[in-house]
């Protein structure tokens, strides 16, 4: 039998606990086999899976990419090296997931962790997998704890004094200082959940070595966010550091060394004799085989596994712009501030034509109504809203390459075409998209 043959077989299997290692550094892959373990492990089992990806954003199941990503940044990126699936090989990956939570970015020194479990019942601590991360970080830096949203820090201050210091025990709070004036706490992984029917999934990201770590906060600033409201969950932004120095070890080496961390706090947690686990040092060896050991299935697993219908199908999926950009809840851009959007705009581009004005709604990433004119004079500026409009409405945005290709054929405004040029050229640079256009 295949490995993917005997994977598929031990994770609908009876087995009360399962841990898995991807080899995979593709974000559609593992996201894929994670769905694919949350829909069709046994009910009663545990599941621990741990993965690295290339250089990625991840946005949160009902999130608004335009609200969330720096596209003109993306569009620069040559991080993501060696061959991929995805179209432009040689740039950050955007991709939406299946679960809630906020966007984060994903390197090569960014540790990703998913526990799927039984749908707990009434009384269940449901951070207890939170403070299992915390007492495997801590074997690489003592500083870490979870806060009150959750997340997992850094507390970055000096130490306390011994009768000051907590419990080692306690995963709230460490022997370290923090305030929010002079040790402001760090944030080094965050999480996110979903639950469905008799399971649950708790999984986040562990910025154990990243070397993007500078440029994190410039790829999830959109520059868009200004002048996009809507509905949706936004990301709530915090300071990040990574768990460790780059200097202190080689990212291969720490990223193995977390992983086995986790491994054996969940190991610890359910009572698992750690002998009977595959560990993640393995991936070295070129081995994929899967063990089967004292009621626990563990192994290395690769995209072979998309020999498997339903992670085949599962990563084409997520990988359409359909899906990443369709699956966007309302929203509406406006260039200027009207009655439901009164914030105060930055400076608007000195190539933006000076009596304009845009308003652009769109629900499920499809243009449901705008209000789009250049001219100063009501009557004309109405009459071009109607053009506008008539030429926008119902138009997939996913599917624009850019709004030059939509605006640019209104003939009967041939007169004002240098200023409809660079109004569709404001929406390429708000909606992600590459503009022939190149502005003064």
């Amino acid at each position: 039998m295949s490995i993917a043959g005997r994977f598929a077989r031990l994770v609908r299997s009876p087995l009360k606990f399962h841990i898995y290692v991807s080899r995979s550094h593709d974000v559609a892959v593992n996201l894929s086999i994670e769905h694919y373990l949350f829909q069709n492990s046994h009910p009663t089992s545990s599941v621990l899976f741990l993965y690295v990806n290339r250089p990625c954003i991840v946005i949160g199941r009902n999130q608004n990419p335009w609200l969330e990503v720096n596209y003109p940044l993306v569009r620069q990126s040559t991080a993501l090296l060696g061959t991929s699936t995805y179209p432009h090989p040689n740039r950050v990956q955007v991709i939406r997931r299946r679960s809630g939570g906020g966007t984060v970015f994903h390197d090569l020194g960014n540790v990703n962790f998913s526990i799927i479990f039984s749908q707990p019942k009434p009384g269940y601590n449901q951070y207890k997998h939170a403070e299992m991360v915390v007492r495997a970080i801590r074997k690489t830096n003592p500083r870490a704890r979870v806060n009150k949203r959750h997340d997992i820090v850094l507390d970055p201050g000096p130490l306390l004094e011994k009768m000051d210091r907590p419990d080692p025990k306690d995963t709230y709070r460490t022997a370290f200082q923090f305030n929010d004036e002079c040790f402001l706490p760090r944030k080094v992984s965050g999480s996110a959940g979903k639950a469905s029917g008799k399971r649950a999934l708790h999984h986040g990201t562990c910025l154990l070595a990243s070397p993007n770590l500078s440029s994190i906060s410039e790829y999830l600033r959109s520059p868009a966010a200004p002048f996009l409201k809507g509905k949706g969950s936004e990301s709530v932004r915090s300071p990040v550091d990574n768990i460790i120095s780059q200097a202190s070890t080689t990212t291969r080496l720490a990223t193995v060394a977390l992983q086995h961390h986790i491994v054996e706090a969940f190991a610890q947690m359910y009572g698992l004799d750690m002998t009977s686990i595959v560990l993640p040092k393995d991936m070295d060896s070129g081995n994929t085989d899967l063990k089967e050991d004292h009621g626990c299935a563990s192994g290395i697993v690769d995209a072979t596994l998309l020999e498997i219908p339903e992670i085949r199908s599962g990563h084409s999926e997520i990988q359409t712009p359909e899906y990443l950009y369709e699956q966007t809840p309302r929203f509406m851009l406006s260039s200027h501030t009207w009655k439901d959007d009164e914030r105060m705009r930055p400076p608007l581009p000195a190539w933006f034509p000076p009596h304009a004005r845009v308003f652009l709604e769109s629900k499920s990433g499809v243009v449901i109504s705008s209000r789009i004119s250049v001219s100063e004079h009501p009557d004309i500026a109405a009459s071009e809203s109607k053009l506008f409009d008539s030429v926008l409405k119902d138009c997939r945005i996913a599917r624009i390459r850019s709004f030059w290709d939509i605006l640019g054929g209104i003939d009967s405004l041939s007169r004002q075409m240098h200023n409809v040029r660079r109004i569709a050229a404001w929406l390429d640079q708000m909606l992600g998209k590459e503009s022939d256009f190149r502005l003064p």
